[in-house]
């Protein structure tokens, strides 16, 4: 494990979970102007298997339930009309995909959901 491994590690055990959430906070528009749109694209799609890596599907689900709706409505708030109309379009064309690329027929996801 490298120096920045440790070291974040370290800080982290330290924490509470609220301590945790005001860093974190802190530190994501500081890391959006350091690494721009895609450079934050590029890492959350690299970290994300790591962090889901020791979940089971269960608590993956439960994590992803809690967690998209609260990121969409904020991401939604922050944008005017034409522009949510947009990110719902391609949510929509982004998830009929999905669908397609894991053989799930359109409306069979409803029927699962939670």
């Amino acid at each position: 494990m490298g120096f920045q491994q440790r070291m974040i590690h370290m800080m982290m055990g330290r924490k509470s979970p609220e301590d945790v959430t005001k860093m974190m906070g802190e530190m994501m528009p500081q890391m959006m102007g350091k690494m721009g749109r895609e450079g934050m694209a590029k890492m959350m799609g690299e970290m994300m298997p790591q962090m889901m890596e020791g979940m089971g599907s269960g608590d993956m689900m439960e994590t992803m339930h809690e967690m998209m709706p609260r990121m969409m409505e904020n991401c939604l708030t922050s944008m005017g009309k034409a522009e949510r109309q947009k990110m719902l379009a391609f949510c929509h064309t982004m998830l009929e995909e999905m669908g397609e690329k894991f053989g799930i027929q359109k409306g069979e996801a409803n029927s699962q959901s939670r």
